[in-house]
Protein backbone atom coordinates (compact mmCIF):
# COMPACT_ATOMS: atom_id res chain seq x y z
CA UNK A 1 0.00 0.00 0.00
CA UNK A 2 2.58 2.60 0.84
CA UNK A 3 4.64 2.03 -2.50
CA UNK A 4 1.19 2.58 -4.10
CA UNK A 5 0.31 5.69 -2.32
CA UNK A 6 3.73 7.28 -2.83
CA UNK A 7 3.56 6.94 -6.63
CA UNK A 8 -0.08 8.06 -6.29
CA UNK A 9 1.35 11.12 -4.46
CA UNK A 10 4.43 11.93 -7.29
CA UNK A 11 1.82 11.55 -10.13
CA UNK A 12 -0.49 13.87 -8.73
CA UNK A 13 2.25 16.68 -7.73
CA UNK A 14 3.96 15.91 -11.01
CA UNK A 15 0.40 16.62 -13.12
CA UNK A 16 -0.19 19.66 -11.19
CA UNK A 17 3.45 20.61 -11.70
CA UNK A 18 2.62 20.42 -15.88
CA UNK A 19 -0.56 22.31 -15.24
CA UNK A 20 0.98 25.19 -13.30
CA UNK A 21 3.45 25.45 -16.26
CA UNK A 22 0.62 25.37 -18.52
CA UNK A 23 -0.70 28.20 -17.17
CA UNK A 24 2.67 30.60 -16.29
CA UNK A 25 3.63 29.63 -20.14
CA UNK A 26 0.48 30.04 -22.05
CA UNK A 27 1.18 34.13 -22.23
CA UNK A 28 4.25 33.79 -23.84
CA UNK A 29 2.02 31.75 -26.90
CA UNK A 30 -0.87 34.32 -26.70
CA UNK A 31 1.52 37.45 -26.56
CA UNK A 32 1.39 38.17 -30.66
CA UNK A 33 -2.15 37.82 -30.54
CA UNK A 34 -2.38 39.72 -27.12
CA UNK A 35 -0.39 42.48 -28.27
CA UNK A 36 -2.83 43.35 -31.11
CA UNK A 37 -5.38 44.34 -28.31
CA UNK A 38 -3.20 45.66 -25.80
CA UNK A 39 -0.16 47.00 -26.69
CA UNK A 40 3.19 47.06 -25.40
CA UNK A 41 6.79 47.14 -26.02
CA UNK A 42 9.12 44.16 -25.70
CA UNK A 43 10.93 44.96 -22.59
CA UNK A 44 7.21 45.78 -21.39
CA UNK A 45 6.18 42.55 -22.73
CA UNK A 46 9.02 41.09 -20.96
CA UNK A 47 8.33 42.70 -17.54
CA UNK A 48 4.80 41.09 -17.90
CA UNK A 49 5.86 37.59 -19.18
CA UNK A 50 8.38 37.65 -16.21
CA UNK A 51 8.76 40.23 -13.59
CA UNK A 52 5.15 40.64 -13.13
CA UNK A 53 5.17 36.91 -12.26
CA UNK A 54 8.87 36.63 -10.60
CA UNK A 55 8.27 39.20 -7.86
CA UNK A 56 5.43 37.84 -5.89
CA UNK A 57 6.51 34.51 -6.36
CA UNK A 58 9.75 35.53 -4.69
CA UNK A 59 8.28 37.46 -1.81
CA UNK A 60 5.53 34.61 -1.05
CA UNK A 61 7.99 31.48 -1.29
CA UNK A 62 10.84 33.33 0.69
CA UNK A 63 7.90 34.65 3.05
CA UNK A 64 6.70 30.35 3.38
CA UNK A 65 10.32 29.18 3.54
CA UNK A 66 10.47 31.40 6.94
CA UNK A 67 6.69 30.73 8.05
CA UNK A 68 7.57 26.79 7.51
CA UNK A 69 10.95 26.40 9.06
CA UNK A 70 11.23 23.54 10.51
CA UNK A 71 7.76 22.33 10.22
CA UNK A 72 5.90 20.51 7.74
CA UNK A 73 3.82 21.77 5.19
CA UNK A 74 0.41 21.09 5.50
CA UNK A 75 -1.32 20.00 2.49
CA UNK A 76 -3.76 23.14 2.43
CA UNK A 77 -1.01 25.51 1.21
CA UNK A 78 -1.14 23.18 -2.06
CA UNK A 79 -5.02 23.34 -2.30
CA UNK A 80 -5.06 26.86 -1.98
CA UNK A 81 -2.12 27.59 -3.61
CA UNK A 82 -3.99 25.89 -6.96
CA UNK A 83 -6.95 28.12 -5.69
CA UNK A 84 -5.43 31.52 -5.88
CA UNK A 85 -3.39 30.54 -9.63
CA UNK A 86 -6.69 29.45 -11.43
CA UNK A 87 -8.70 32.32 -10.27
CA UNK A 88 -6.05 34.66 -11.67
CA UNK A 89 -5.58 33.07 -14.97
CA UNK A 90 -9.12 33.77 -15.29
CA UNK A 91 -8.70 37.47 -14.88
CA UNK A 92 -5.38 37.04 -17.30
CA UNK A 93 -8.47 36.08 -19.82
CA UNK A 94 -10.34 38.77 -18.75
CA UNK A 95 -8.14 41.54 -18.50
CA UNK A 96 -9.01 44.96 -20.55
CA UNK A 97 -5.23 46.56 -19.86
CA UNK A 98 -1.86 45.99 -19.39
CA UNK A 99 -2.62 46.78 -15.24
CA UNK A 100 -4.87 44.16 -15.09
CA UNK A 101 -2.69 41.77 -16.68
CA UNK A 102 0.20 42.50 -14.48
CA UNK A 103 -2.36 41.80 -11.40
CA UNK A 104 -3.06 38.67 -12.79
CA UNK A 105 0.26 37.79 -13.12
CA UNK A 106 1.03 38.88 -9.83
CA UNK A 107 -1.52 36.84 -8.42
CA UNK A 108 -0.32 33.58 -10.80
CA UNK A 109 2.51 34.59 -8.77
CA UNK A 110 1.73 34.07 -5.38
CA UNK A 111 -0.64 30.86 -6.35
CA UNK A 112 2.04 28.95 -7.74
CA UNK A 113 4.52 29.81 -4.83
CA UNK A 114 2.11 28.50 -2.46
CA UNK A 115 2.25 25.00 -4.47
CA UNK A 116 5.40 24.66 -5.84
CA UNK A 117 8.03 24.84 -2.95
CA UNK A 118 5.45 22.34 -0.53
CA UNK A 119 5.28 19.87 -3.26
CA UNK A 120 8.64 19.44 -3.89
CA UNK A 121 9.84 19.30 -0.22
CA UNK A 122 6.35 16.31 -0.17
CA UNK A 123 8.45 14.75 -2.82
CA UNK A 124 11.59 14.27 -1.95
CA UNK A 125 10.64 13.81 1.42
CA UNK A 126 8.03 11.19 0.46
CA UNK A 127 10.03 8.96 -2.02
CA UNK A 128 13.76 8.15 0.24
CA UNK A 129 17.07 8.41 -0.49
CA UNK A 130 17.08 5.99 -3.35
CA UNK A 131 14.18 7.34 -5.38
CA UNK A 132 14.77 10.89 -4.96
CA UNK A 133 16.71 11.62 -8.42
CA UNK A 134 13.86 9.39 -10.43
CA UNK A 135 11.02 11.20 -8.56
CA UNK A 136 12.74 14.59 -9.00
CA UNK A 137 13.46 14.13 -12.36
CA UNK A 138 9.16 12.83 -13.08
CA UNK A 139 8.18 16.32 -11.28
CA UNK A 140 10.62 18.18 -12.66
CA UNK A 141 9.55 16.66 -16.44
CA UNK A 142 6.11 18.31 -15.60
CA UNK A 143 7.23 21.41 -15.88
CA UNK A 144 8.63 20.78 -19.32
CA UNK A 145 5.56 19.02 -20.26
CA UNK A 146 3.78 21.53 -19.25
CA UNK A 147 5.59 24.10 -21.34
CA UNK A 148 5.17 22.32 -24.79
CA UNK A 149 1.74 21.85 -23.79
CA UNK A 150 0.88 25.57 -23.45
CA UNK A 151 2.12 25.88 -27.18
CA UNK A 152 0.46 22.95 -28.61
CA UNK A 153 -2.78 23.69 -26.69
CA UNK A 154 -1.96 27.70 -28.42
CA UNK A 155 -1.56 26.38 -31.70
CA UNK A 156 -4.94 23.42 -31.52
CA UNK A 157 -7.09 26.24 -29.53
CA UNK A 158 -6.58 28.78 -31.85
CA UNK A 159 -6.92 26.66 -34.80
CA UNK A 160 -10.47 25.14 -33.26
CA UNK A 161 -11.63 28.59 -32.30
CA UNK A 162 -11.19 30.12 -35.14
CA UNK A 163 -13.55 27.59 -36.98
CA UNK A 164 -15.82 27.90 -33.68
CA UNK A 165 -15.67 30.99 -32.94
CA UNK A 166 -14.80 33.29 -35.62
CA UNK A 167 -14.13 37.21 -35.00
CA UNK A 168 -14.49 39.74 -37.40
CA UNK A 169 -11.88 42.48 -36.10
CA UNK A 170 -14.06 45.58 -37.87
CA UNK A 171 -16.95 44.02 -35.84
CA UNK A 172 -16.14 44.15 -31.79
CA UNK A 173 -19.23 42.36 -31.30
CA UNK A 174 -18.60 39.57 -33.56
CA UNK A 175 -17.42 37.80 -30.69
CA UNK A 176 -14.48 37.62 -27.93
CA UNK A 177 -10.92 37.50 -28.94
CA UNK A 178 -9.73 33.96 -29.33
CA UNK A 179 -6.67 34.35 -26.86
CA UNK A 180 -9.35 35.32 -23.96
CA UNK A 181 -10.27 31.83 -24.63
CA UNK A 182 -7.25 30.19 -23.99
CA UNK A 183 -6.85 30.95 -20.89
CA UNK A 184 -10.38 30.23 -19.65
CA UNK A 185 -9.92 26.79 -20.91
CA UNK A 186 -6.93 25.99 -19.63
CA UNK A 187 -7.76 27.14 -16.14
CA UNK A 188 -10.43 23.79 -16.45
CA UNK A 189 -7.99 21.47 -15.51
CA UNK A 190 -7.01 22.70 -11.85
CA UNK A 191 -9.99 22.64 -10.97
CA UNK A 192 -10.31 19.24 -11.87
CA UNK A 193 -7.34 18.54 -10.13
CA UNK A 194 -8.84 19.88 -6.78
CA UNK A 195 -10.21 17.23 -5.09
CA UNK A 196 -7.17 14.77 -6.05
CA UNK A 197 -5.41 17.34 -3.95
CA UNK A 198 -7.73 16.55 -0.85
CA UNK A 199 -6.88 13.06 -1.76
CA UNK A 200 -3.33 13.24 -1.44
CA UNK A 201 -3.96 14.38 2.44
CA UNK A 202 -5.65 11.58 3.09
CA UNK A 203 -3.18 9.06 1.36
CA UNK A 204 -0.46 10.92 3.58
CA UNK A 205 -2.19 10.00 6.54
CA UNK A 206 -1.75 6.65 5.81
CA UNK A 207 2.05 6.60 5.35
CA UNK A 208 2.02 8.76 8.89
CA UNK A 209 3.90 12.33 9.12
CA UNK A 210 6.41 13.11 5.85
CA UNK A 211 9.17 14.25 8.09
CA UNK A 212 12.71 14.68 7.35
CA UNK A 213 14.90 11.87 5.68
CA UNK A 214 16.76 9.95 8.21
CA UNK A 215 19.24 8.93 5.25
CA UNK A 216 19.65 12.87 3.87
CA UNK A 217 23.02 14.62 3.79
CA UNK A 218 24.05 15.41 7.56
CA UNK A 219 24.42 18.46 9.01
CA UNK A 220 27.75 19.96 7.64
CA UNK A 221 30.86 20.13 10.33
CA UNK A 222 32.02 23.63 8.34
CA UNK A 223 30.78 26.96 9.69
CA UNK A 224 27.74 28.22 9.25
CA UNK A 225 29.00 31.46 7.28
CA UNK A 226 30.68 28.34 4.85
CA UNK A 227 27.73 26.42 4.55
CA UNK A 228 25.83 29.48 3.45
CA UNK A 229 28.26 31.04 0.91
CA UNK A 230 28.71 27.61 -0.79
CA UNK A 231 25.10 27.43 -0.98
CA UNK A 232 24.33 30.79 -2.70
CA UNK A 233 27.56 30.44 -5.09
CA UNK A 234 25.70 26.86 -6.22
CA UNK A 235 22.49 29.32 -6.34
CA UNK A 236 24.25 31.52 -8.98
CA UNK A 237 25.40 28.54 -10.60
CA UNK A 238 21.83 26.55 -10.85
CA UNK A 239 19.99 29.72 -11.89
CA UNK A 240 21.94 30.10 -15.03
CA UNK A 241 19.92 27.26 -17.14
CA UNK A 242 16.97 27.87 -15.85
CA UNK A 243 17.02 32.12 -16.48
CA UNK A 244 18.01 31.14 -20.13
CA UNK A 245 15.10 28.12 -20.58
CA UNK A 246 12.66 31.38 -19.03
CA UNK A 247 13.66 32.90 -22.15
CA UNK A 248 13.35 31.01 -24.31
CA UNK A 249 9.98 29.67 -23.54
CA UNK A 250 9.10 33.64 -23.36
CA UNK A 251 9.85 34.80 -27.01
CA UNK A 252 10.59 31.32 -29.50
CA UNK A 253 6.85 31.97 -30.31
CA UNK A 254 7.49 35.37 -31.38
CA UNK A 255 11.23 34.78 -32.73
CA UNK A 256 9.27 31.98 -35.19
CA UNK A 257 6.52 34.44 -35.91
CA UNK A 258 8.82 36.96 -36.29
CA UNK A 259 12.09 35.94 -38.37
CA UNK A 260 10.52 32.62 -39.66
CA UNK A 261 7.42 33.97 -40.57
CA UNK A 262 5.05 31.59 -39.33
CA UNK A 263 1.16 32.17 -38.05
CA UNK A 264 1.14 32.10 -34.23
CA UNK A 265 -0.79 29.15 -34.42
CA UNK A 266 1.93 27.14 -36.37
CA UNK A 267 4.15 28.61 -34.48
CA UNK A 268 2.88 27.09 -31.13
CA UNK A 269 1.89 23.78 -32.36
CA UNK A 270 5.73 23.47 -34.02
CA UNK A 271 7.70 24.69 -31.04
CA UNK A 272 5.50 22.59 -28.27
CA UNK A 273 5.88 19.23 -30.28
CA UNK A 274 9.52 19.86 -30.37
CA UNK A 275 9.31 20.46 -26.83
CA UNK A 276 6.98 18.33 -25.63
CA UNK A 277 10.12 15.40 -26.06
CA UNK A 278 13.45 16.76 -26.09
CA UNK A 279 12.57 19.00 -22.46
CA UNK A 280 11.41 15.76 -20.65
CA UNK A 281 13.82 14.00 -22.11
CA UNK A 282 16.70 16.19 -20.81
CA UNK A 283 15.43 16.01 -17.33
CA UNK A 284 14.77 12.35 -17.05
CA UNK A 285 18.28 11.83 -19.09
CA UNK A 286 19.14 13.87 -16.36
CA UNK A 287 17.41 11.76 -13.52
CA UNK A 288 18.93 8.89 -14.69
CA UNK A 289 23.04 9.76 -14.84
CA UNK A 290 22.48 10.78 -11.13
CA UNK A 291 20.31 7.41 -10.19
CA UNK A 292 23.27 5.07 -12.46
CA UNK A 293 26.37 6.86 -11.81
CA UNK A 294 26.23 7.85 -7.98
CA UNK A 295 30.29 8.43 -8.38
CA UNK A 296 29.07 11.65 -10.63
CA UNK A 297 27.49 13.79 -7.56
CA UNK A 298 30.58 14.96 -7.03
CA UNK A 299 31.04 16.89 -10.13
CA UNK A 300 27.28 18.05 -10.48
CA UNK A 301 28.46 21.75 -11.15
CA UNK A 302 30.65 20.65 -13.43
CA UNK A 303 27.99 19.06 -15.63
CA UNK A 304 25.74 21.55 -15.18
CA UNK A 305 28.15 23.76 -16.78
CA UNK A 306 29.13 22.03 -19.47
CA UNK A 307 25.01 21.27 -20.28
CA UNK A 308 24.22 24.67 -19.89
CA UNK A 309 27.73 25.47 -22.54
CA UNK A 310 26.89 22.97 -24.66
CA UNK A 311 23.43 25.14 -25.30
CA UNK A 312 24.92 27.82 -27.23
CA UNK A 313 25.50 25.81 -30.58
CA UNK A 314 21.77 24.74 -30.93
CA UNK A 315 20.90 27.96 -29.63
CA UNK A 316 22.70 29.86 -32.42
CA UNK A 317 21.22 27.31 -35.23
CA UNK A 318 17.56 28.18 -34.21
CA UNK A 319 18.45 32.30 -34.31
CA UNK A 320 20.43 32.28 -37.37
CA UNK A 321 20.08 28.24 -39.19
CA UNK A 322 18.97 29.38 -42.89
CA UNK A 323 16.38 26.92 -42.96
CA UNK A 324 13.19 26.27 -40.61
CA UNK A 325 14.53 22.55 -40.75
CA UNK A 326 17.91 23.60 -38.88
CA UNK A 327 16.30 25.86 -36.14
CA UNK A 328 13.68 23.56 -35.33
CA UNK A 329 16.47 21.16 -34.84
CA UNK A 330 18.38 23.85 -32.75
CA UNK A 331 15.10 24.04 -30.60
CA UNK A 332 15.00 20.36 -29.83
CA UNK A 333 19.12 20.58 -28.97
CA UNK A 334 18.53 23.80 -26.70
CA UNK A 335 15.98 21.67 -24.76
CA UNK A 336 17.26 18.35 -24.32
CA UNK A 337 20.80 20.21 -23.25
CA UNK A 338 18.88 22.77 -20.96
CA UNK A 339 17.12 20.10 -19.44
CA UNK A 340 19.79 18.02 -17.77
CA UNK A 341 21.94 20.93 -16.62
CA UNK A 342 18.68 22.39 -14.97
CA UNK A 343 17.82 19.17 -13.19
CA UNK A 344 21.51 18.89 -12.00
CA UNK A 345 20.85 22.04 -11.14
CA UNK A 346 17.88 21.18 -8.59
CA UNK A 347 19.58 17.96 -7.60
CA UNK A 348 22.92 19.73 -6.22
CA UNK A 349 20.45 21.74 -4.20
CA UNK A 350 19.15 18.55 -2.51
CA UNK A 351 22.98 17.15 -1.98
CA UNK A 352 23.74 20.60 -0.69
CA UNK A 353 21.40 21.15 1.93
CA UNK A 354 21.23 19.63 5.79
CA UNK A 355 18.07 17.83 6.24
CA UNK A 356 16.69 19.83 8.89
CA UNK A 357 17.11 22.60 6.55
CA UNK A 358 15.69 21.01 3.32
CA UNK A 359 12.13 22.59 2.96
CA UNK A 360 13.64 26.13 3.87
CA UNK A 361 16.92 26.03 1.57
CA UNK A 362 14.34 24.70 -1.49
CA UNK A 363 12.11 27.59 -0.55
CA UNK A 364 14.79 30.05 -1.03
CA UNK A 365 15.96 28.47 -3.98
CA UNK A 366 12.71 28.12 -5.90
CA UNK A 367 12.01 32.15 -4.95
CA UNK A 368 15.59 32.98 -6.41
CA UNK A 369 14.72 30.81 -9.67
CA UNK A 370 11.85 32.70 -10.09
CA UNK A 371 12.87 35.87 -9.25
CA UNK A 372 16.20 35.43 -11.55
CA UNK A 373 14.89 33.23 -13.81
CA UNK A 374 11.74 33.95 -14.40
CA UNK A 375 11.62 37.49 -13.68
CA UNK A 376 15.32 38.57 -15.36
CA UNK A 377 15.38 36.22 -18.26
CA UNK A 378 12.71 37.28 -20.81
CA UNK A 379 12.97 40.91 -19.73
CA UNK A 380 16.44 40.86 -20.24
CA UNK A 381 16.03 39.54 -23.59
CA UNK A 382 13.42 42.13 -23.91
CA UNK A 383 15.57 44.43 -23.12
CA UNK A 384 18.12 44.16 -25.13
CA UNK A 385 15.38 43.24 -28.60
CA UNK A 386 14.43 46.78 -27.61
CA UNK A 387 17.97 48.51 -27.56
CA UNK A 388 19.05 46.64 -31.13
CA UNK A 389 15.71 48.40 -32.42
CA UNK A 390 13.08 45.16 -31.81
CA UNK A 391 10.37 46.89 -30.32
CA UNK A 392 10.65 50.51 -29.62
CA UNK A 393 9.06 53.63 -30.26
CA UNK A 394 7.69 52.23 -34.01
CA UNK A 395 5.76 48.80 -34.42
CA UNK A 396 7.55 47.33 -36.82
CA UNK A 397 10.75 44.99 -35.01
CA UNK A 398 14.24 45.37 -36.78
CA UNK A 399 14.99 42.05 -38.22
CA UNK A 400 17.36 39.11 -36.21
CA UNK A 401 17.43 41.39 -33.32
CA UNK A 402 15.30 39.49 -31.03
CA UNK A 403 17.17 36.57 -31.81
CA UNK A 404 20.39 38.09 -31.73
CA UNK A 405 19.40 39.44 -27.96
CA UNK A 406 18.29 35.52 -26.90
CA UNK A 407 21.59 34.29 -28.42
CA UNK A 408 23.33 36.79 -25.74
CA UNK A 409 21.58 35.92 -22.76
CA UNK A 410 22.80 33.03 -23.46
CA UNK A 411 26.26 33.75 -23.30
CA UNK A 412 25.47 36.38 -20.37
CA UNK A 413 24.12 32.97 -18.77
CA UNK A 414 27.09 30.62 -19.46
CA UNK A 415 29.83 33.47 -18.22
CA UNK A 416 27.71 34.04 -15.15
CA UNK A 417 27.76 30.14 -14.33
CA UNK A 418 31.33 29.43 -15.00
CA UNK A 419 32.17 31.92 -13.07
CA UNK A 420 30.21 30.76 -9.90
CA UNK A 421 31.05 26.83 -10.80
CA UNK A 422 34.91 27.70 -10.74
CA UNK A 423 34.16 29.60 -7.10
CA UNK A 424 32.20 26.74 -5.65
CA UNK A 425 33.42 23.31 -6.91
CA UNK A 426 35.75 22.79 -4.59
CA UNK A 427 32.80 23.58 -1.78
CA UNK A 428 31.24 21.03 -3.18
CA UNK A 429 32.78 18.34 -3.10
CA UNK A 430 33.86 19.17 0.25
CA UNK A 431 30.54 19.38 1.74
CA UNK A 432 28.95 16.42 -0.03
CA UNK A 433 32.00 14.26 1.22
CA UNK A 434 31.35 15.67 4.63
Amino acid sequence: MGGWVIRRIISVLAILHCLAFIDRTMIGGALPLMRLDLPMTDAGAGWLIGTAFAVPYGVTALALAAMLRGRRASPWWLIGGVAVWTAATLVTGAAQSTTMLMLARAGLGIGQAMFVPVAIAWLVDTAGADGRARALSVFTSGSTIGRSTALLAIGALLSLLTVLAPVDPANPLSGVAHWRWLFVITALPNIVMLPLLVGIRRSAARIGPVGPLPDGPPTSPLPAEVRRSTIALYFAAAIMPVLLIQAMGAWLPTLFVRDRGLLPAEAAILLGGVTLIAAPAGQLAGGWLMTRYTAWHDHVPAILLTGLIATLLPLAALVWAPSLAGAVVGVAMANLTLGIASFCGLFGVQMLSPVSARVTVNGVFLALVTLVGVGVGPLLTGVLATVAGSGGAGTVPAAGALGAALFTTGVIASCVCALAVWAVRPRYRQRCAA
